[in-house]
């Protein structure tokens, strides 16, 4: 099968990462493909050399940029996929225009979109029960919508073991923007260190907000307890010495962060936002309300002085992880999607 798959987005996030992964996981699949992303992006960088991945760039200028869409269809006629999957608003928009009457669209929402832009889109995937009730509530036809999740490529792994007198070791990462509430995270480790526990925090990751965050760990007096190594793109490394992982998001609407925490067996400390709340349950992580430094503080001290309590919860999540989101799974079930969209 000849598989399109197109992303116009230039900074990366989430939606970019699910885009390259399942690229990569498609072409191990044996199928065939076509990479369309703008050459100011940071997603096309990211796949490998690989015999079934062809990359090309277009550069897009805005939703308006219909030369974009006439380039896409041009690459898009010399490829001649089976099916054209679309990646954000932009994409779906664009890509979908250029794809439209040629191929099957089948365009991956990551969040609660603005439906005028995928009006050139055949099916739509959501990937939590909020977005799928998004789509029904505004008139898109359930044969139309297909839940699928995302997914991590990791293996899993064993979670780190705090030894006797070793720093409690706290992580995080994504974008530096408001949003993900890191701002949250460092009232709340200064808390932490106020309690007594003994513990150092790193959050990786780069954005418009990294500034601020700098000076707020300098003003919290936190600098000589917190470290920002920068955006990392080998986050199992990253994670293999962390006893926490920490997602303080004001507002999430997945978490692939949390999949890869996961599947690395690190007990897990979330805000309860739609995204988490689906993936985990009470059973695998502990909740905190948003924009609750103090509450964030307490869940991390309750690890930091139960352990046990805390390494049983991410056994559980890695089983989670490994029976709903690793790669097989997921990609089996997009391959099934594709089957049933080409034979229409």
């Amino acid at each position: 099968m000849r598989v399109a798959q197109i992303m116009l987005a230039k900074r990366f996030g989430g939606a970019e990462r699910s885009f390259v992964d399942l690229t990569i996981g498609l072409a191990e699949r044996g199928l065939q493909v076509l990479a369309i992303g703008d050459p100011r992006g940071e997603a096309l960088e990211k796949l490998p050399r690989h015999s079934n991945i062809q990359c090309e760039r277009v550069k897009c200028r805005g939703m308006w940029d219909w030369l974009c869409s006439f380039r896409i269809k041009q690459h898009l006629v010399r490829f001649a996929p089976d099916l054209v999957q679309t990646h954000l608003a932009r994409a779906a928009h664009l890509g979908g225009r250029a794809a439209h009457g040629a191929a099957p669209t089948l365009a991956k929402t990551h969040n609660l979109v603005n439906l005028s832009y995928y009006r050139y889109i055949d099916s739509l995937v959501a990937t939590t029960n909020e977005q799928q009730t998004y789509l029904l509530d505004n008139g898109i036809p359930a044969t139309a919508i297909v839940k699928i999740p995302n997914f991590c490529a990791f293996e899993p792994t064993a979670g780190a073991t705090r030894s006797a007198g070793e720093d409690l070791v706290i992580k995080s990462l994504g974008r530096f923007v408001e949003k993900k509430g890191f701002d949250l995270l460092l009232h709340a480790f200064a808390r932490v260190l106020i309690s007594g526990v003994d513990a150092r925090l790193e959050i990786a990751g780069a954005g418009p907000q990294g500034r601020v965050l700098g000076a707020l760990a300098g003003e919290l007096e936190l600098l000589d307890k917190v470290s920002f190594p920068g955006w990392t793109d080998d986050v199992q490394s990253f994670l293999s010495n962390a006893h926490v992982f920490v997602l303080p998001s004001r507002e999430e609407p997945f978490g692939i962060a949390l999949l890869e925490a996961m599947a690395c067996g690190v007990p897990i400390v979330s805000t309860r936002t739609s995204g988490p709340l689906e993936v985990l349950n009470e059973v695998t992580a502990l909740f905190v309300d948003r924009d609750d430094p103090e509450s964030l503080a307490r869940a991390i001290t309750d690890i930091a002085r139960d352990p046990h309590t805390a390494a049983r919860r991410a056994r559980e999540a890695q089983r989670r992880f490994s029976e709903n989101f690793d790669a097989k799974t997921v990609i089996d079930h997009y391959l099934e999607v594709y089957e049933d969209l080409t034979r229409q």
